[in-house]
């Protein structure tokens, strides 16, 4: 019989292994493309980088993935990228890109660590942060980089010094700050650092003279002010510090409203003002450039307007070098950062002469002589907008708009002979619009677009020949819907999208591209009506929208949609908002005009859209909020609003208003306490409140029956005024979680018992005072999960079964110090669904059934190392997760042809069978 029992098993098993298969759950598929018609705008934003060797290394954003570090000798096969240091489209932008020594260095963001210092050796292994300044992820933001022989030298910002000067030998041990000029938390802001051999020179502010003139040799005794040119609080707030030989110039004020041309040696007596050229309100000189030994600038005589200016240092030799535009008129410079170089003994710029020909291409050697137009592209007082000036050995190229070509690539040797159009790049009158970013020995890289929406990465010369395409990092055209507020509505997805030809208005899906459809345009035409907070009261589907009526509560019907009242007519807007059910009531906040904004109910009907209670009378209101966290408690509903005598505090209501009543005033007085966060459980809510003594805090307010409550405060978590800012309530196997920052660990993840004395912090994830960043409380699997950050392994999935020895990272996602940054946290069935990003697929759907073995990538939508970014975006306060409905999960998302509705089936069983895998069953016989 055990033989027979055996053979059975294995036959069992088969079918077993086939239903499986059957009813898995599929691969993640994309339920209708929404948008086919609006082609986006690819912006492929570039961040200017330096030479490494024979290549340039440089940033790049996508739609995608904004953080991503590129490298380029400018040729379609060296181009390419080095990393995807941010994946995701959440991240910021790069800051300055620097050479040092064999690194560059920059700063940019990750989810672990914030703004902060970065180096990259050309290489993804050798491309990482270098240090957390500020651990934790908030931001240092390191910038305003500059190099003085094998130190850069920078500003960062840090709780303790506030913004100073830091300095880096390339190490994370060599990376430290230099002098605390302001001392304690208040900033000196250094600014404008430039190098004079090896003494660096910087504005800043020590709190005493105002913003001045310092100078630093990388030591505090070395760093410090070289004059107070302007005495008192104010200072002369040096500007434009530019390096002529030994020499500094900039311009600087020696009264309150008086800018001139000062120089510098690095002395108190050898910084002087070189000429008071307009003594009576200031010349207020810009645009300073060193060529040769001289320098030239513009600056305002008080007569002629701003000209073209000279200096040599000394008062006899700072003279006008021509007067361009006769009259008091003067000149005006198109763009005074890139529509200005310096080609050989020439500088170039970009110049409007008083509107006679607009903004044209001009130069200078500093003789009337040799001041001349180059070009006149646009004839007529209109301009050709030279800018982008980059020169590549005796040629500068540069963009430039003329009516034929539109916006294109030119190139001029400094003579009227030697300025041409390189190559019209997209014929017709809009042009390329090139984006020279930088240059690698004797070849610009450029951005432009092929067409009139996408832009890719070429190269030029200043040659038709040696410009050509490198590579197109977007090559997908991308039409997105750009979906929000998907909500289960009984079984049915709906939506709110932009399909290109209706505008943004509700939609509805049941999983397949036939059963995706527009509900009703509410706006007709191509207007938005931008429905939100879609929300199941009864069985019905309540959402506010924009149409003829002003913006109002609208409902889903089986045709369509219709509106279920105009709360304030004439084309005025009741701006319904917070939407929730109670019982099968509809309760929301509007303002009809009359009684400002209140407490409103609805059963879906106009007759039963009512005005709860005129909490504070006149056209103010009582601002009710946030119901949307409400649940039944009290009287029926719960939900903070303001009323004169008592602020801002908590409120309880029946829908009437005899059943309306305050149900804690915990900041006493008329001063609010500003209740929000509620998580209610049974007759018991757990909420953040403000009081004067301790800032906003954890309290619970407890239902004891006959309209009595009782007040509970839960600690004083972060003493003093600040408050601890509690959020995210949760309850997980049988203990009240919630995350909070006491000013000494960052947000970290707490735990309560319903008392002060059992409120404790639970994990210190990131050890110290930085924070681990602690978010997505979601209880599964007999467990509570969330997103939390560490020092080793950046932020990933965490796991606790309430103790402090069961509170760990659940897994690594991505491993090593980059994150997994898990999000968008969803229970279905037996799994845990989310968004998570690694480097070899970007940010991708992720599922995991409570195992670590089992939580992996549920697929790469958008293959390769770019983001498919799966998000679920509702304004609902406290819902991001994904959206289970009718059987399917639902989220938006993007192959790369842009966002859209995205699908995926849950796994009936989550044990391996679902892709013929049976490692996870055994036939062995008990």
């Amino acid at each position: 019989m055990r033989h027979r029992d055996r053979g059975f098993r294995y036959v069992l098993f088969a079918a077993l292994a086939f239903l499986c298969a059957t009813l898995a759950g599929a691969d993640a598929f994309r339920v209708a493309d929404i948008n086919v018609t609006e082609i986006q705008p690819d912006s492929l934003p570039v961040a200017p980088g330096v030479a490494l060797g024979s290549a340039l290394v440089f940033g790049l954003g996508t739609g995608a993935d904004r953080l991503q570090l590129w490298r380029s000798d400018g040729t379609a096969a060296g181009t390419a990228r080095i990393k995807n240091i941010f994946p995701g489209e959440t991240g910021g932008q790069f800051g300055q890109i620097i050479k040092l020594g064999p690194l560059a260095l920059f700063q940019a963001e990750d989810i672990a660590g914030g703004k902060e210092l970065w180096r990259s050796d050309g290489t993804a292994a050798g491309t990482f942060r270098l240090i957390d300044i500020q651990p934790g992820p908030d931001d240092s933001r390191p910038t305003t980089f500059k190099v003085v022989g094998s130190t850069l030298y920078f500003t960062a910002n840090t709780p303790a010094n506030g913004v100073e000067l830091w300095k880096s030998d390339g190490s994370a041990a060599g990376t430290i700050l230099v002098k605390d000029i302001q001392p304690g938390t208040a900033s000196s802001f250094p600014k404008r650092l430039v190098a004079v051999g090896s003494t660096l020179y910087f504005n800043a502010n020590d709190g005493v003279a105002g913003e001045e003139l310092w100078k630093s040799n990388g030591t505090p005794a070395g760093t410090v002010r070289v004059k107070d040119i302007l005495s008192g609080a104010d200072g002369s707030e040096p500007r434009e510090l530019t390096v002529v030989g030994s020499t500094l110039f900039f311009e600087a004020k020696g009264s309150v409203d008086d800018g001139e041309l000062w120089k510098s040696d690095g002395t108190e007596v050898g910084t002087v003002l070189v000429k008071d050229i307009n003594p009576a309100t200031g010349s207020f000189p810009f645009v300073l450039r060193a060529v040769g030994t001289q320098l030239f600038f513009l600056a305002d005589d008080g007569t002629t307007g701003y000209e073209l200016w000279k200096s040599n240092g000394t008062a006899g030799g700072t003279v006008p070098i021509e007067e361009i535009a006769p009259g008091p008129g003067g000149v005006s410079p198109y763009d005074e950062s890139d529509g200005v170089a310096v080609l050989g003994s020439v500088m170039m710029i970009s110049l409007d002469d008083g509107g006679v020909t607009g903004e044209e291409l001009w130069r200078t050697d500093g003789t009337a002589a040799g001041t001349f137009q180059i070009s006149d592209l646009v004839p007529g007082p209109d301009g050709s907008f030279p800018e982008g000036f980059l020169v590549l050995g005796s040629t500068m190229v540069f963009e430039a708009s003329d009516e034929t070509h539109g916006s294109e690539l030119w190139r001029t040797d400094g003579t009227i002979a030697g300025t041409a159009l390189v190559a019209d790049l997209l014929p017709g009158g809009e042009g390329s619009r090139p984006f020279l970013f930088s240059a690698i020995g004797s070849v610009a890289l450029m951005t432009l677009s092929t067409s009139d929406i996408d832009r890719e990465l070429w190269r030029t010369d200043g040659t038709p020949g040696g410009t050509f395409a490198l590579v197109d990092p977007t090559p997908a055209d991308t039409t997105s819907s750009e979906l929000f507020e998907l909500t289960d509505s009984g079984g049915t997805l709906v939506f709110n999208a932009d399909d290109g030809v209706h505008g943004r208005e509700p939609w509805r899906s049941n999983g397949t591209a036939a059963g995706t459809a527009l509900i009703l345009d509410i706006n007709p035409g191509g207007a938005d009506s931008s429905p939100a907070e879609f929300t199941v009261s009864g069985n019905r589907t309540f959402f506010s929208a924009s149409g003829l009526e002003g913006n109002e509560l609208w409902k889903k019907t089986a045709g369509g949609a219709v509106l279920v009242e105009d709360i304030r007519p004439t084309f005025s807007n009741s701006f319904p908002r917070d939407l929730v059910d109670i019982d099968g009531t509809l309760y929301f906040s509007a303002d009809d005009g009359t009684h400002g904004r209140e407490l409103w109910k609805s059963g879906g009907a106009a007759a039963d859209t009512d005005l709860v209670f005129d909490l504070e009378p006149g056209t103010l209101g009582g601002s009710a909020f946030p119901i949307a966290d409400s649940g039944v408690f009290g009287n029926g509903i719960l939900f903070g609003a303001f009323t004169t005598a008592t602020g801002t505090e908590l409120y309880t209501s029946d829908g009437t208003g005899p059943g309306t009543d305050l149900v804690a005033n915990l900041n006493p007085g008329s001063d609010s306490s500003s209740p929000s966060n509620f998580h209610i459980s049974g007759t018991v809510v757990l909420l953040s409140a403000q009081t004067a003594t301790a800032g906003t805090e954890p309290w619970a307010i407890v239902d004891a029956g006959l309209g009595g409550f009782v007040k509970v405060a839960l600690g004083d978590l972060n003493p003093g005024t600040t408050g601890s800012n509690p959020r995210e309530f949760t309850v997980a196997v049988g203990t009240i979680f919630f995350t909070a920052d006491d000013g000494s660990h960052g947000r970290e993840l707490w735990k309560t018992g319903g008392s002060a004395a059992t409120t404790v912090l639970l994990k210190d994830t990131f050890t110290g005072a930085g924070s681990g960043a602690v978010s997505e409380l979601t209880s599964f699997a007999g467990r509570l999960f969330f997103h939390a950050c560490d020092a080793t392994s950046g932020c990933e999935l965490w796991a606790s079964d309430g103790s402090a020895g069961g509170t760990q990272r659940f897994k690594d996602l991505d491993p090593g110090p980059d994150s997994g940054n898990p999000t968008h946290l969803t229970v279905s069935g037996n799994d845990l669904w989310f968004s998570a990003c690694d480097g070899a697929a970007g940010c991708e759907l992720w599922v995991s059934d409570g195992t670590p073995q089992r939580t992996r990538r549920a697929g790469d939508i958008h293959p390769g190392p770019e983001s498919s970014n799966p998000h679920a975006n509702r304004s609902r306060v406290g819902e991001t997760p994904l959206v289970a409905s009718g059987g399917l999960i639902y989220f938006a998302a993007s192959d790369g042809s842009g966002d859209e509705l995205w699908a995926t089936a849950p796994f009936l069983f989550d044990d391996g069978f679902e892709i013929n895998g049976t490692a996870a069953w055994s036939d062995t016989v008990p």
